[in-house]
């Protein structure tokens, strides 16, 4: 577990939680350190927000991209998470513009209101319209879970504390800022997280609110993994695939695959496992590839563990 994740840390643990994310020109080294008012180090929880892009419809796209990055000095959000694979984006290792004047959250080290929820709260902006819960495509909802479990775990999050969504932070709700609304109240008006009649938030997990992405980020919280952190050579994989054989390459590709949620059942025994061509196939399909063959090629492998190793 680290305070203050450097980027490269960051960017190893979304890989290794099966995050689908591309990165923005810049994204390491934009943006401030995660810090509190007293200087303390600390990336301590996250907020989840939505971008109420009108265009922002289907199952494909990113259309607040440009926003994103051009509208300030810095990004908007450390990550949008766009439509479908491919569409999400890492902007900032570092703090960002995303939640504004709110608080205070004294549980997550921002003792006062204004505007220190950025240096110490991740911001992810999911492109959607923002009127119903519904717009949001399936691979939104993963892809955030599983970006919200990745920093958790990195982190080390109590995950019920540490999560909450933009009405969350101006409005003390679920559990932030517990002894009274916040002096914000009111200000943010996230239409995803339910009315301001409901005030202090809808008791019930299904409006996408606070509870709820604490749930789904709890579903892809790693058990302890299978795979060993040995990078099977490619030569291997591929000799083991063409000969159908049963090594320490072809175990340590489905125990990965295990780990990330893309092989459904648990990895033979070494020396019993031979390559899980539909789990690759899977994984393949989860990239927005055009063609998944379940080969294992150089961007698989890349992809997959993170480097080439011929």
């Amino acid at each position: 577990m680290t305070a203050n994740p450097s980027p490269s840390q960051m960017l190893a643990a979304l890989m290794d939680h099966g995050v689908d994310v591309r990165t923005y020109k810049g994204w390491d080294t934009v943006g401030r350190p995660w810090r509190g008012p007293d200087g303390s180090p600390g990336l301590t929880g996250a907020v989840v927000h939505h971008t109420a892009t009108a265009s922002a419809t289907g199952s494909k796209g990113a259309p607040s991209l440009y926003w994103a990055v051009t509208a300030y000095d810095r990004p908007v959000c450390n990550m949008l998470i766009g439509r479908g694979p491919g569409d999400s984006y890492l902007l900032s290792s570092g703090s960002a513009y995303h939640c504004g004047d709110g608080g205070p959250v004294p549980a997550l080290g921002i003792p006062s209101r204004g505007f220190l929820g950025q240096t110490r709260l991740f911001g992810i902006e999911i492109d959607d319209p923002g009127k119903t819960a519904s717009s949001l495509t399936p691979y939104q909802i993963e892809n955030t879970a599983r970006t919200l479990a990745a920093l958790a775990e990195l982190c080390g999050w109590d995950v019920d504390q540490a999560i909450g969504t933009h009405k969350c932070y101006t409005d003390g709700c679920h559990g932030w800022n517990p002894k009274g609304p916040s002096p914000c109240l009111g200000r943010k008006n996230d239409t995803i997280d339910g009315p301001w009649r409901s005030f202090p938030g809808d008791a019930n997990p299904q409006p996408y609110n606070a509870p709820w992405w604490r749930e789904q980020t709890k579903a892809f919280m790693e058990s302890p993994q299978t795979w060993d952190g040995t990078v099977p050579s490619l030569a291997v994989v591929r000799n083991a695939d063409e000969k159908r054989l049963a090594n320490r390459a072809t175990w340590r590709v489905a125990c990965r695959l295990f780990d990330l949620g893309f092989k459904e059942t648990r990895p033979l025994e070494m020396g019993k496992q031979k390559y899980p061509s539909a789990a690759v196939v899977r994984f393949q399909k989860a990239q927005g590839w055009n063609n998944p063959h379940g080969k294992f090629s150089p961007t698989t492998q890349k992809r997959m563990f993170g480097k080439i190793k011929p």
